[in-house]
């Protein structure tokens, strides 16, 4: 029944039933002569579907102008009298497809103003082929279950089969075709015609059904010269289920699309929301024990953000429906912000088998989801929960070892594993630094023998034996480094720790820890070296001071006698006399300064550079002649608290020994820089034929010259080394024969704090 039909009252159901029933064409009009209902006989009759009637005008379809004033004026006449009245008149229609149809009409008056008309074809008359032939072609069309339309070569709609009219809307007969189309298909669909009228056309176009709902359809076009046949299949579902299978393929597709399971699951997260239309999205995970937002914005993950002062509340972990959230929710603010009224949060609980791992939350405008997309947002929630689980193990379990890597990372001992074979599984930064060997070159070989190994090879085997018989070991044990190491540093002293790790009766590998021994020696040498001096400056002043007396005799009588006229040979000989006893009377003062070292005058204030102007501007001179070139680079102001005193005599020796170095002249850089730190950092490099690396380690020592007899003390170098290190500095030495040598000095700003006074004694 048609809305037309229901706003007949006469009788209501009843009258509707026989108007449906009646095998006479009938149709009812209202007082404008225009049909608000009729049935089928009278749709069949003109060929046009029973809701392309409704809202015609009955005079359209009388073929003859003079019938249709006829008619027209006892419609008129009708209209102006009492309920019953009827009149009857010999008229021809005109169906949409085939010839004229004369009939016998009958027009009556009902109570409410309604109009009613009977038609009857002639009586004798049979139907003519066209005739029949139309009416088989429009029952053929109203039966398909796709919608046919006939268009007009003015793209006019003039007949719509009953699936059209629903497809499409009532009344789109009369309409242009191209309204149908959405805006963006217009040019498509006129193109669809303009094809068509050579031949035919197919393919998809979206349409937009006369209530502006959106409709994309299967179209196929044929025409020709006359008015073009067009069939509209609906291919929503298709469409619909196209789109579900392609965001199931694209979640999954996600989820396994990166490494890091915060990219791959937010990746997953928005297509789903993106498939459905969403603005805004946020995955609420639980890690370590707090939870934390993954946020995607502007097309990516961005990172990982500690929810701060809220958390879902424990009602969430119980549901499983897909639930608007209130904006005002601190989570939602929380994630969100404030929202904006025309938009919705929804609460996605991303559930696996055995828990609530997460909730997916979602922001999108006013329009709500159907149950379709409901039930399709489970299905691909299942999904993500499913890979969210999997990632969390797998975030735990990178933590975890990330954690543990650093952990051994920071230590600065060895601390390595080996498998039950002896090959590396775990290999520390200490020991990458240590050894020189890095963790991929070392992982997988043998330690002991294929990497690092013993500089004895019979040492890593009874360390192995010991190892295996009584499950822990401990000794100094000497490892071989990279080969890229220097060759007087590839030898690194090691103590080493190690341990069995066993799994019941079965040993599965062995831990080992070891402590590197090269500070500590040096560190010991250190303490000797000091030791050493101390004694040495100790035996040195007592020698100084028994032999300064009787030398002082021998210079001052020689000194005296060299007064006289004394014969040529004998002044000769008194010469050489006053020549040695001056040069002991040096030794004498240089091991008297030497012993006297630690005793340092007051510290206070230097500017460096001040005193390094002074040293050179005192011996400039000399070394001119010597052909000497001094290179200077100074930082404008290094200050420190030192012993004026002390620390020139370290610039004088340093820079005398490079001159010595060079006979032949040559060039001194000294460069004098502050360090980031404070303090600062002097450094002396010459030209010379440099220092064998056999007595580098001996060139501090008192009494030790490489120069020739006669032209040195050997305790330059000795007091050097004991006032830096009495200022709490460091003096350390570069050289590589043939290339010269660098003596560094490094001083640090506040300098080595004096001794506290010894107390007075009471007498």
């Amino acid at each position: 029944m048609t809305e037309a039909v229901a706003a007949v009252p006469p009788g209501d159901a009843l009258f509707r039933e026989v108007l449906q029933v009646a095998p006479v064409a009938t149709a009812v009009l209202d007082r404008a002569g225009l049909v608000v209902a009729c049935n089928r006989a009278f749709s069949e009759l003109v060929q046009v579907p029973v809701g392309s009637v409704e809202g015609e005008p009955f005079l359209g379809w009388l073929a003859r102008a003079n019938e249709r004033e006829g008619f027209g004026r006892a419609f008129m006449g009708l209209r102006n009298k009492e309920a019953g009245r009827a009149f009857a008149l010999d008229v021809g229609l005109v169906p949409k497809l085939g010839p004229r149809v004369d009939c016998s009409v009958r027009v009556h008056r009902l109570t409410d103003g309604h109009v009613t008309v009977t038609c009857h074809p002639a009586t004798g008359a049979s139907p003519s082929p066209e005739t029949e032939l139309g009416l088989a072609v429009t029952r053929s069309l109203d039966a398909l279950d796709q919608g046919m339309l006939l268009v007009d070569l003015e793209s006019k709609v003039v007949h719509a089969n009953p699936a059209a009219v629903k497809l499409l809307g009532d009344r789109i007969v009369g309409r242009s075709f191209l309204e149908l189309a959405d805006p963006d298909s217009v040019s498509t669909l006129t193109r669809a015609l303009s094809v068509a009228r050579a031949g035919s056309w197919q393919g998809e176009v979206d349409l937009r059904r006369l209530d502006g709902e959106p409709l994309p359809v299967e179209m196929s076009l044929a025409a020709g010269t006359g008015p073009a046949v067009v069939l509209v299949r609906d291919i929503r579902e298709r469409r619909r289920r196209a789109f579900e299978e392609r965001l199931v393929a694209q979640v999954d597709r996600c989820l396994v699309s990166s490494p890091d399971p915060r990219q791959s699951v937010l990746a997953a997260c928005a297509a789903l929301g993106g498939g459905l239309g969403c603005e805004q999205i946020v995955v609420l995970v639980r890690v370590g024990g707090a939870w934390v937002r993954w946020p995607w914005e502007d097309g990516g993950a961005r990172g990982s953000v500690p929810l701060a002062h809220v958390e879902p509340p424990p009602a969430w972990d119980d549901s499983t429906q897909i639930d608007p959230i209130d904006p005002g929710d601190p989570v939602v603010r929380g994630c969100f912000g404030l929202l904006d009224p025309q938009r919705v949060a929804y609460r996605v609980p991303l559930r696996a088998p055995s828990r609530v791992v997460g909730h997916l939350l979602l922001v999108q405008g006013r329009q709500s989801w159907d149950a379709r997309d409901r039930a399709l947002i489970g299905v691909l929630a299942g999904q993500i929960a499913l890979g969210l689980a999997n990632g969390l193990l797998t975030i735990e379990t990178r933590e975890l070892a990330a954690y543990q890597a650093m952990v051994l990372d920071q230590t600065t001992v060895l601390l390595n594993t080996v498998d039950a074979d002896g090959r590396v599984v775990t290999w520390n930064r200490a020991s990458e630094r240590c050894l020189g060997i890095a963790g991929d070159e070392a992982v997988g070989r043998r330690l002991g023998l294929e990497v690092a190994p013993t500089a004895a090879p019979e040492q890593w085997a009874s360390l192995w034996r010991s190892l295996l018989d009584d499950g822990v070991v401990a000794r100094e044990i000497t490892l071989l480094g990279s080969a890229s190491l220097p060759p007087d540093k590839r030898e690194i002293p090691l103590h080493v720790e190690a341990r069995l790790l066993r799994d019941g009766d079965e040993i599965r590998g062995a831990v080992f820890v070891g402590l590197d021994l090269r500070e500590r020696r040096g560190l010991e040498r250190q303490v000797l070296r000091s030791q050493k001096l101390a004694a040495v400056g100790l035996l040195a002043a007592g020698i100084a001071h028994e032999i300064n007396n009787p030398l002082s005799g021998v210079v001052g009588y020689s000194k005296l006698l060299l007064e006289r006229s004394l014969p040529p040979g004998v002044r000769e000989k008194v010469e050489k006399i006053a020549q040695s006893g001056e040069r002991c009377r040096k030794i004498v003062e240089g091991v008297l300064l030497f012993s006297r070292q630690q005793d340092g005058g007051e510290r206070r204030k230097v500017d460096l550079r001040r005193l390094l102007d002074r040293v050179l501007s005192i011996g400039e001179y000399q070394w001119r002649m010597h052909n000497i070139r001094i290179i200077r680079e100074v930082d404008d102001t290094v200050e420190i608290q030192a012993d004026a005193d002390q620390i020139e005599q370290v610039m004088l020796n340093l820079l005398s020994n490079a001159a010595d170095a060079m006979p032949r002249g040559g060039t001194v850089q000294v460069s004098l820089r502050r360090l980031p730190e404070g303090g600062a950092r002097l450094t002396v490099a010459d030209e010379g034929h440099g220092i064998p690396e056999e007595i580098q380690a001996r060139i501090f020592d008192p009494f030790f010259s490489t120069k020739e007899i006669g032209k040195g003390t050997g305790l330059g170098l000795a007091i050097s080394y004991g006032i830096v290190q009495d200022h709490g500095g460091d003096i350390v030495v570069q050289s590589t024969p043939g290339h010269g040598a660098t003596f560094v000095v490094t001083l640090p700003v506040a300098g080595k704090p004096d001794p506290p006074p010894s107390s007075a004694q009471a007498p």
